[in-house]
């Protein structure tokens, strides 16, 4: 199967980045794919016309029901009132937090909880999800804890003895987190913003910290894949493979799963496929799932 980038211009941050682990992956997983890798090509347009749109699509990967159904087309980029109580309604941090604990891995920095208090500030649909679960916001505490994740994989704007995390150590502590939790999310969503700014040098260098990010956690001997976790990795909407435009695309997006409940996600060929993969995941585990 081939990449669903192949015919991007050379600006593609993807196809132009340094990425082995992911290049591994997708081959071994296209097809049939192995016992531990699947990889597909999911159709994120949700049947609408129109550009797909973050709310809808990150509500619809953490429900399993089709956001942009609910609300007649695509919207975003954060939930009103009607996505909210789809939302409410149950998403995969609720059901992590039945099978044995959930986890948003962010590291949010200070700014973000206090532009939180602000009357008008808005969560998106994936912290939204875990607060409706119960599932609290980690910050610079838990940062330089060694319990939160820097969603830009290195840390640098987060304060912490040591200096900043960086890949490696995003990952360990990922991989800790995932054990420690039936369901753990960790929303990468600087793709998105480096996509409509186009910044292409950047987005590149963020594409390959994660393809170091999920080699540690797939081939690691303390990697979160080897302690029994299912990797999942995808997104809610085309932008980044595309730097000739600043809005997202109707281009698919990869989903790679790997580990003990990979094969969970063969028949998956949309996003709204991926909520009820992982709760098989989770109905059948005896590790946790990220």
């Amino acid at each position: 199967m081939p990449s669903p980038y192949a015919s991007q211009p050379p600006t593609d941050p993807i196809s132009t980045a340094d990425t082995p682990v992911l290049d591994r992956l997708r081959e071994q997983g296209s097809g049939t794919g192995t016992p531990a890798v699947v990889y597909r090509e999911l159709d994120a347009t949700l049947g609408h016309a129109g550009l797909p749109q973050s709310a809808t699509g990150q509500a619809t990967l953490l429900t399993g029901r089709n956001g942009a159904d609910a609300m007649d087309g695509h919207y975003g980029p954060w939930p009103g009132p009607t996505l909210q109580r789809l939302l409410d309604a149950g998403n995969l941090f609720h059901d992590g937090v039945r099978a044995g604990g959930a986890c948003l891995a962010n590291a949010y920095p200070p700014g973000y909880f206090e532009a939180r208090r602000g009357r008008r500030f808005r969560l998106n649909a994936v912290a939204y999800a875990a607060v409706a679960a119960g599932v609290p916001q980690l910050g610079a505490a838990e940062y330089a804890a060694g319990s939160a994740v820097p969603s830009d994989l290195l840390g640098a704007h987060l304060p912490r003895e040591g200096g900043p995390l960086g890949p490696a150590g995003s990952a360990r502590v990922l991989s800790e987190l995932s054990v420690l939790n039936a369901f753990t999310l960790l929303d990468v969503w600087l793709t998105d913003s480096l996509g409509h700014r186009r910044e292409v040098e950047d987005a590149r260098r963020l594409v390959e910290r994660i393809d170091r990010v999920v080699g540690h956690l797939v081939d690691h001997p303390d990697g979160a894949v080897a302690r029994g976790v299912t990797l999942v990795v995808t997104s809610d909407h085309g932008n980044l493979e595309d730097a000739t435009v600043a809005t997202h695309t109707r281009n698919p997006v990869p989903l790679y799963a790997v580990g003990r409940g990979a094969g969970m996600f063969v028949g998956a060929a949309g996003l709204p496929e991926v909520a009820p993969a992982v709760r098989q995941v989770l109905a059948s585990r005896e590790e946790p799932t990220v």
